[in-house]
């Protein structure tokens, strides 16, 4: 039954819906990376049973309820459309372990629409009284026998009945003044399938607005499809128990997407949504319950959960997500998993923490202190000098002039590797867009060349060679200029539909790309995408969601949405001092989209960060390897060996990046033959060598925790360098800083400074001390400092 709204009512709704789409909300709600690890608590199964599609709300004296979906496994996993029923739980944790108390809803049988079963429940609690929202089906005015719905249920899809009990599945609610019960079934289902959805409603997700409305998302079968596609429906009452109706817009129209679950966000002034799609848990988000977008953390979670022990649990199906809020805040995601022949229920605990602290992500990117990023495009091989403002703008003539007849991808890890580096990136496209591998989605690429008959791969010969050398693999996507398309900042030249279609075709083959790089390579430390890859609400691609699908240990640099690392503000190799590694936005922005702050005063912001800032956005210094006396070249050029950073240069890069709390990428050039020039080569080789000479072998190191921490030496000992570390894990704390040394029995200040963060390399005048004293004079917790050591370097 589809129920008339009065037009009174509708002109109030509408007017509403006006004023909601007017305010101002943000969307910057960052789950990713706060889900636990889940222990054996965190599992609730049933002894016999099938478990299925939880709801959790708390109750009286601070105890915790669970209805959910439960039928015997005799009767075989698809027993959910013959026999499930819902039972309750308790525990004095969201997260478990839970306790099983009884059953509260079974099929109701006496030819209801919920005869035969009772699903998928969803408690919610409204004006003093409880309802418990389910689905249920029913075999229309057919006769049926216990025997007959066995055999239903083990025969499965291909049993006529199946046919009857789908398409009759019917979302209706249960009502009682107690959690306890008893429930007071109502005599009809609560909406028939219209608009946006066909066939059945389903699954329902219910929550109620800012305007004391009701917002019910059901699922349903899309309309006009031949795929079994399901779509989901907002349907919208003044009441719990309706009447609703649905909307024609569907929440979600682009991809087949399963099973919501929502709930309102009073400090941020949004609903949101989750769900469950093919490989991931997706996230929405509405600013007026009707109108619902990707949020900036679309993928939420990859279908795998991580367990306490560090092993992954990857489940045959991971579905019906539940999001538990308390306070305004997500405390407990739910998961249905589906194992073998066993199915339960894991509770994921979210970590809220009001401190910035890096991600696994984050943290691997800034232990490896020091990576080299390979600079080969077309260009290369033109003999001619790199200019960027044609070179964005000017095709290259010919690209089959790319030949690199003697291509040895190990040559240049092996260079890398001497030098200390701990990560590779290349660019598999710059901006000629000429792509470097075998690309099923860009025709402009190395299947269009006569070198190795079309089959040349690059992307994949440096992977394996980073393998082979133990060296972390990344990947940059130069997709802001495209001069072979014409791409410039983003945007697809041309006027109109031509325009308009050129570039929805262009995003697409970006977005191909990208996935092909997140698939087709093995696991990557690092995506770079030139310039940012900006925002999707800016009409640029929407690359976030399939890195975060594909790729979730690879750090993400980055777009409008998010910024894992920040650029450190030049090509100098340097950062501030000091260069504290939290920001104040959770992206940089790219292009025009960029905050103007953050460009002022020669990018102060990006080279020092922010004390305060609420997001861990740690320093990148970059700088072209050959950027010698007044040259900076990214790619190879002719001539130009004599533009190779002396070592002493190096060395103070190396000095004030990695020793000031950045992660240092060093620009190398390939040559026309495939190959790292030996100048080049043997420099990466001194540089590695210097940098282990200074600081492989302390005199002596410590760690500790507190305000003080003293190093006291055998004997009095020449010293000119400190090293300090906090254990970042925990935050940044320090804030500020002095370090003494023990000279004839009195402490004397040798230096000070004010972050640490990753690692402060301090260098002083030599002196000999018999110990050394590091002084917190300021900090925002407890400093955890997870090393200080000490060096003597003769001869500086």
């Amino acid at each position: 039954m589809r129920y008339k709204v009065p037009h009174g009512w509708m002109m109030i709704f509408l007017c509403f819906v006006h004023i909601s789409a007017a305010q101002h909300t943000t969307d910057d709600l960052r789950l990713y990376d706060n889900f636990k690890p889940i222990t054996s608590e965190h599992v609730f199964k049933t002894e016999g049973y099938y478990n299925w599609g939880a709801s959790i709300i708390k109750g009286d004296h601070g105890r915790y309820h669970l209805f959910y979906s439960r039928w015997k496994k005799e009767y075989g996993f698809l027993g959910w459309l013959t026999h499930s029923e819902i039972a309750h739980a308790t525990s004095k944790s969201p997260s478990g372990p839970w306790t099983f108390r009884e059953v509260v809803l079974e099929g109701a049988r006496n030819n209801r629409w919920d005869a035969i079963t009772a699903h998928n429940p969803k408690i919610k609690y409204f004006d003093g009284t409880y309802y418990l929202y389910y689905i249920a089906t029913n075999l229309g005015d057919h006769a049926f026998t216990e025997d007959e719905l066995i055999e239903t249920a083990h025969t499965g899809y291909s049993h006529p009945n199946w046919k009857i009990l789908r398409p009759n599945q019917r979302t209706g609610v249960a009502i009682s003044k107690s959690i306890h019960g008893p429930w007071k079934r109502m005599d009809k289902p609560l909406l028939e399938p219209t608009g946006p959805i066909t066939t059945l409603t389903v699954n329902p997700a219910i929550e109620s607005g800012p305007d004391g409305r009701y917002y019910l998302i059901v699922k349903g079968d899309k309309p006009n499809e031949t795929r079994f596609i399901r779509n989901q429906a907002i349907a919208v009452s003044e009441s719990p128990t309706g009447p609703f109706q649905i909307l024609e817009k569907p929440v979600i129209d682009a991809i087949d997407t399963e099973d919501m679950s929502m709930w309102y966000d009073e400090s941020r002034n949004r609903f949101y949504g989750v769900f469950h799609a093919e490989g991931f848990i997706g996230m929405v988000t509405s600013a007026d319950g009707i109108n619902w977008e990707p949020s900036n953390e679309y993928v939420l979670m990859p279908k795998k959960i991580k367990r306490a022990d560090g092993s992954l649990l990857v489940p045959d199906r991971l579905e019906r997500p539940f999001m538990y809020c308390e306070d305004g805040s997500p405390k407990v995601l739910s998961l249905a998993v589906k194992q073998g022949d066993s199915s339960y229920t894991v509770f994921i605990p979210i970590e809220n923490s009001t401190y910035p602290k890096p991600n696994s992500r984050q943290l691997a990117w800034q232990e490896a202190e020091l990576g080299v990023v390979f600079h080969y495009d077309l260009h290369v091989f033109d003999g001619v000098k790199y200019g960027q403002g044609n070179n964005r703008i000017d095709p290259v003539n010919d690209y089959q002039i790319f030949n690199p007849e003697h291509l040895d991808t190990d040559q240049w890890v092996r260079a890398a590797k001497a030098a200390g580096a701990q990560f590779a990136i290349l660019t598999a496209t710059h901006e000629t867009g000429f792509a470097l591998y075998q690309s099923d989605v860009n025709p402009y690429c190395l299947k269009a060349l006569k070198w190795r008959d079309g089959k040349g791969d690059i992307v994949a010969d440096f992977v394996a060679s980073c393998r082979k050398y133990g060296i972390k693999p990344g990947i940059y996507v130069g997709i802001r200029w495209n001069s072979f398309l014409g791409v410039h900042d983003f945007k697809v030249n041309g006027v109109g539909d031509l325009r308009e279609n050129r570039q929805q075709w262009y995003n697409n083959m970006v977005e191909g790309m990208v996935k092909e790089l997140c698939t087709n390579y093995g696991e990557l430390f690092e995506i770079w995408f030139d310039g940012g890859a900006d925002h999707p609400d800016n009409g640029a691609p929407d690359v976030l969601p399939i890195v975060r699908k594909y790729q979730p240990n690879c750090l993400f640099y980055h777009n409008g949405q998010l910024a894992e690392a920040r650029w450190g503000g030049s090509e100098s190799g340097t950062v501030g001092d000091p260069c504290w590694a939290t920001f104040p936005y959770v992206a940089t922005g790219a292009g025009e989209s960029a905050k103007k702050n953050i460009a002022a005063n020669n990018f102060q912001l990006l080279k020092e960060g922010d004390p305060n800032g609420a997001f861990w956005m740690p320093a990148m210094a970059d700088a072209p390897l050959r950027g010698y006396n007044g040259r900076h070249e990214w790619f190879w050029e002719p001539g130009d060996e004599a533009h190779v950073f002396p070592l002493e240069d190096l060395m103070t890069m190396y000095y004030k990046s990695v020793g000031r709390n950045a992660t240092l990428i060093m620009g190398l050039t390939p040559d026309p033959d495939g190959l790292m020039p030996q100048p080049d080569v043997e420099r990466l080789k001194e540089w590695g060598d210097e940098i282990k000479r200074r600081f492989e072998n302390p005199i002596a190191s410590t760690s500790g925790q507190g305000t003080t921490l003293t190093l006291k030496l055998k004997a009095p000992h020449l010293m000119n360098h400190i090293i300090l570390q906090e254990d970042i894990k925990a935050g940044e704390r320090v804030r500020r800083y002095a370090i003494e040394g023990q000279v004839n029995g009195q402490w004397k200040t040798i230096a000070q400074g004010e972050s640490i963060g990753h690692k402060r390399i301090q260098h002083f005048d030599a002196i000999k001390v018999k110990g050394i004293r590091l002084k917190v004079l300021e900090s925002t917790g407890k400093p955890i400092l997870k090393n200080v050591s000490v060096f003597y370097v003769p001869g500086i």
